[in-house]
């Protein structure tokens, strides 16, 4: 049997993001599955769709992971790949969030809701005996200490690396170290996919993995793709303890939300090589940080940046604009805020009313490309009283006032690097 994995573009240029979700679920087909198996995958950030067609021919099996944005690019490869006799899997943010809107789909035979690994060992078993359902979704893996590694091998990791290397000279990759969020942040759709339910693995096990990425793959910087990964201190507190104690010098960078930070915490991060944190700070109005279900105040962030500066920890700050009550005076306290803070990197983004978060409105946006949607740059969002127009206007006003300082993917941009150009 063959399964070819396919992680599909998305309308923008630069958009090169490692699929560990796919590796995870690699990894444990490999493990769990006995019988003769071939497994490949291609990514449409580095693969022309003739290479990952070709490479589907003789495929049994053909899963794709999606996003919103990677959906459309998706269901166009599946209806030049779909033959009688194969079967094409749609998993992923996208698919968890709309699962009935998908099924619709002329190519799409089965999806896979939720987390992917035992749901796509099972797709594998039925197809084997010719049962195979329109949909699985089996819930949380609540000890994720026995997933795998994600198999990085089997997802070309290398090309992330690389890439990596020429943009910022360093070797750098991705890990994991939880899955869900406690938090309910209006804007975000992660829960839909992991829970808010957080499952954490443990510092021993996330170090194996560190000491295995340092050793074989020659990493240089760790970039933690967890939601928070500070959300529970102790467990935090004695990964940086063991990194200490078994000499990993690798330095990393991690997601952070303030409400989860103190001196203590901030020193240990500091002295295991802890060399960036990012901090959704989204608003300096403290009205549109309620409205957002932020938790934070803007005393905490100014408290938190501070001290980050003082551990020698460079602050990374994301702000949204867009928020439906948002006004043009809530705005100027964001870039007061930001001016505060003076942040060693920051990006604005606009919001995104991805399905199901707070903002998504099925009847209003069923119709909408998300291929043409992200979070830096979009035609559709407004405020009561500002216009999308005048609102990426403000971007580029902020964008160019924080120059130097911007995130990578907003330079990139800036430089026009996106397919519409």
């Amino acid at each position: 049997m063959k399964i070819v994995f396919i992680q599909p573009n998305v309308g923008f240029k630069g958009h090169t993001w490692e699929a560990l979700g796919i590796g995870y679920m690699m990894s444990y087909i490999k493990k769990h599955y006995e019988g003769n198996l071939e497994m490949d995958f291609f990514s449409g950030f580095y693969d022309t769709d003739e290479a990952i067609i070709k490479g589907c021919k003789d495929a049994d099996i053909v899963g794709f992971g999606c996003t919103s944005p990677q959906f459309k690019h998706a269901t166009q490869l599946a209806a030049r790949i779909k033959r009688p006799g194969n079967l094409m899997v749609f998993g992923g943010m996208h698919v968890t969030a709309l699962p009935q809107e998908v099924l619709k789909h002329k190519n799409v035979d089965t999806i896979v809701a939720g987390e992917g690994e035992r749901s796509m060992l099972q797709v594998v078993k039925d197809f084997e005996n010719g049962k195979v359902q329109r949909v699985y979704n089996p819930g949380f893996i609540e000890n994720i200490d026995e997933l795998p590694f994600p198999d990085r091998e089997g997802i070309k990791n290398e090309r992330n690396i690389q890439q990596a290397f020429e943009d910022t000279g360093e070797r750098i990759t991705s890990v994991f170290s939880s899955r869900g969020c406690p938090f309910n942040c209006s804007f975000c759709c992660s829960r839909i996919l992991w829970g808010r339910n957080v499952r954490i693995r443990s510092p021993e096990n996330v170090l194996d993995e560190v000491e295995e990425l340092v050793k074989d793959w020659k990493i240089d910087f760790l970039k933690f793709s967890d939601d928070t990964f500070t959300i529970n201190k102790q467990n935090t507190m004695d990964f940086c303890r063991m990194k200490i104690e078994r000499g990993i010098d690798v330095p990393y960078g991690a997601n952070a939300h303030v409400n989860t930070m103190d001196r203590e915490l901030m020193g240990m991060l500091a002295k295991s090589g802890c060399r960036e944190l990012w901090f959704g700070v989204e608003s300096g109005s403290p009205r549109i940080l309620k409205d957002m279900h932020k938790h934070s105040t803007i005393e905490k962030i100014k408290e938190i940046f501070k001290l980050a500066e003082e551990f020698g920890i460079k602050r990374r700050a994301y702000f949204i604009l867009g928020l439906p009550n948002e006004t043009i005076e809530d705005i100027k306290m964001t870039e007061k805020l930001c001016d505060e803070l003076e942040p060693d990197t920051v990006g604005f983004t606009l919001l995104s009313p991805f399905p199901r978060n707070e903002y998504f409105d099925y009847e209003k946006m069923k119709d909408w490309d998300w291929s043409k949607f992200d979070e830096y740059s979009n035609d559709y969002v407004h405020t009561k009283t500002l216009s999308n127009e005048q609102l990426k206007a403000i971007q580029k006003r902020l964008v160019e006032k924080y120059g130097k300082n911007i995130t990578f993917r907003q330079k990139q941009i800036e430089r026009g690097q996106s397919n519409e150009e």
